[in-house]
C-alpha cells in the first residue's frame, strides 16, 4: 500500500486537478461563445431599435400624438420592409420612394422597375428628388445632424441593453453601396461585431448607416462573471481539498514515524533503569553486601534512584495521554512562581553534583504570584531545566530569571547547548516530534513528549511559550503566564 501511494498517488491527483481544469475550460469556452451570439444579437437589436427611432423622429416633428402613426412608423414589420427596400438596388433594381406627410394622412408611395434581363452595361439607378427650397448642401448638413442623432440613440439602446462597449460607425454611400471611408472600412473587415445596414431618415436617402465594435470580448466575459468565479472557486477548492489531503496523509505518516521513534526510545529508556536495578540486585545477592551496609546503602540508593527515574517516565506518558483526553483538571491556587524555581533549581544542582552543571538563577525582587497549579508547573520547570542540562554537553550552563511585565509573569530559561534552527522552533512543541539527529545531539536520548507537555499546561493556563536562537548559540525558552489578581 506504502509502494501504491507513493508510486501513483501524486500522479493521479495531478491527472484528477488536469482534468478538472480541462472541463471547467470546454464548459467555459462553450459558454463564452454562446454569450458571444447573444451579445451579437443583443447589438442587432440596439441598432435596430435605434434606426427605427431615428427614422420616426426625423418624420414626427407636429406628429407626435397620432397614435397610428407612430404606432406604424415605430413597428418591426414598417422596419423590415424599409430595410427590405433599402437593399433592393443591390440586386440591380431601380427604386423610387416618395413621401406626402400631412396633418390627416400620410401617402407612401415606392415604385421598383425590374429589368426582365440583365444587360451588360445595365445598372440600377436610385433617383433622388428633393423637395422645394432644399439643395445638396442643406441635405447634406440636416444628414450630418441625423447622423449624430443615431449615433445617440445607438449608445441610448446600449446602455438600455446593458452593454458597454467601444464602438464606431460606418457609412455606405446609398446609391454605389460603396463604404464612403477605405481606412475605417478596413478598421470594420477585422472587427468581433457589424450590423446590417440601416436607413436612418425617411425624409432623403443619401448614406446607410452600419455600426462596428471591434472587440466585445470585454462585455462577454463581463457578463460570464459569475461563472469564471464559480470556475475558479471550484478549482481552488479541489486543488485545496487535494492539498488538505496530502497534508493529512503527510501528517499521518510523521506521526506514525514519530510512534515508532518514540516506541524505540522509550524501550531505551525504560530498559536503562530496568538494567541499573537488575545490575544493583544482582551485586546485592552475588557480593552478599549485607556485610557491607556502606555499598549496600549505596546500592539501595541507586536503585531508588532509577525507580524513581522510571516513575517520572511513566507519569510523563500517563499525563500527556490524560492531558490529550481532556481528563486533567488544574487545581489552581496562588502560587509562588519563583518558591517554585527556587525549588527546581536546588533539587537540580543536588541531582547533578556529580557532573559540571552551573545553573545561575536571577529572582525579581518584586512577588511574581500566579493562578495555577503547583504540581504541573513545577514539571514544567523541571522539564525546560532537565532539557537545558541534557543538551548543554559536558560544561552545561543554564540562565533562568523571573520578573513581572505588566499584569504577566516572565519566566526565561536559557542554556548554552547547540540552539534550534529556526525552521523547528515551533515543531518541536509537536507530539513526539525531535529534532533530527545531528553531531551535536545524536546521543541525546529522548521520548518527545516534554516540550509538548509543556506547551499543554502553560496554554491551559493561559499563558503561551516560545523558544528563539540559532544553532550554535543555545536555546532561549520564554514562558509568558497571566499575573494573580485578587478579585
Amino acid at each position: 500500500m506504502k509502494w501504491l501511494s507513493n508510486r501513483y498517488t501524486y500522479p493521479l491527483v495531478a491527472l484528477a486537478i488536469i482534468a478538472s481544469i480541462g472541463l471547467q475550460s470546454a464548459w467555459l469556452i462553450q459558454l463564452f461563445r454562446a454569450q458571444q451570439v447573444q451579445v451579437k444579437r443583443d447589438l442587432d437589436q440596439a441598432v435596430e431599435n435605434a434606426a427605427r427611432m431615428s427614422e420616426y423622429l426625423s418624420i414626427a416633428p407636429g406628429h407626435e400624438n397620432k397614435n397610428n402613426f407612430r404606432n406604424f412608423f415605430l413597428s418591426t414589420e414598417w422596419l423590415q420592409f424599409k430595410q427590405a427596400y433599402t437593399g433592393m438596388h443591390h440586386l440591380g433594381i431601380s427604386s423610387r420612394f416618395e413621401s406626402d406627410i400631412k396633418d390627416d394622412s400620410t401617402r407612401i408611395s415606392i415604385t421598383l422597375r425590374i429589368a426582365n434581363q440583365r444587360s451588360g452595361r445595365s445598372k440600377a439607378r436610385v433617383i433622388s428628388m428633393f423637395d422645394d427650397g432644399e439643395t445638396i448642401e442643406s441635405i447634406k448638413a440636416a444628414d450630418k445632424k441625423d447622423l449624430r442623432r443615431m449615433d445617440s440613440l445607438v449608445r441610448l439602446e446600449c446602455r438600455r441593453q446593458n452593454i458597454q462597449v467601444k464602438g464606431f460607425h460606418l457609412l455606405y454611400d446609398y446609391k454605389t453601396g460603396k463604404p464612403e471611408s477605405k481606412e475605417i472600412w478596413a478598421r470594420a473587415r477585422t472587427a468581433d461585431y457589424q450590423s446590417r445596414h440601416f436607413g436612418y431618415n425617411l425624409n432623403f436617402f443619401i448614406h446607410t448607416y452600419q455600426f462596428v465594435v471591434p472587440s466585445i470580448t470585454e462585455v462577454v466575459l463581463y457578463r460570464m462573471r459569475y461563472y469564471l468565479v464559480s470556475s475558479l472557486l471550484m478549482i481552488l477548492l479541489t486543488g485545496l481539498a487535494f492539498w488538505f489531503l496530502f497534508k493529512v496523509m503527510r501528517s499521518q505518516r510523521l506521526y506514525t514515524d514519530a510512534r515508532l521513534a518514540f516506541t524505540g526510545n522509550m524501550t531505551h529508556e525504560l530498559k536503562t533503569p530496568v538494567a541499573v536495578i537488575e545490575a544493583a540486585l544482582d551485586a546485592i545477592t552475588r557480593y552478599q553486601l549485607m556485610n557491607d551496609p556502606v555499598k549496600l546503602e549505596n546500592y539501595i540508593t541507586i536503585s531508588k534512584s532509577e525507580i524513581k527515574r522510571l516513575n517520572l517516565m511513566i507519569d510523563k506518558v500517563l499525563n500527556l495521554e490524560q492531558l490529550d483526553n481532556g481528563e486533567i483538571n488544574l487545581r489552581p491556587e496562588l502560587y509562588d512562581v519563583q518558591q517554585g524555581l527556587e525549588s527546581v533549581v536546588s533539587s537540580m544542582r543536588l541531582r547533578n553534583t556529580a557532573k559540571n552543571v552551573i545553573i545561575h538563577y536571577f529572582p525579581s525582587e518584586e512577588p511574581c504570584f500566579v493562578d495555577g497549579d503547583p504540581m504541573h508547573l513545577t514539571n514544567v520547570f523541571y522539564n525546560l531545566i532537565d532539557n537545558g542540562i541534557k543538551y548543554s554537553g559536558p560544561e552545561a550552563l543554564i540562565t533562568l530569571t523571573c520578573e513581572p511585565a505588566d499584569d504577566r509573569i516572565i519566566v526565561t530559561v536559557q542554556d548554552n547547548g547547540p540552539g534550534i534552527p529556526k525552521m523547528y522552533h515551533n515543531r518541536i512543541f509537536e507530539r513526539f516530534f525531535r529534532i533530527p539527529e545531528n553531531l551535536d545531539i545524536h546521543t541525546v536520548k529522548g521520548t518527545g513528549l516534554g516540550l509538548h507537555y509543556v506547551k499543554q499546561i502553560i496554554m491551559k493556563h493561559g499563558g503561551n511559550i516560545t523558544v528563539s536562537g540559532e544553532p550554535g548559540t543555545g536555546s532561549l525558552f520564554i514562558i509568558n503566564l497571566p499575573a494573580y489578581h485578587e478579585i
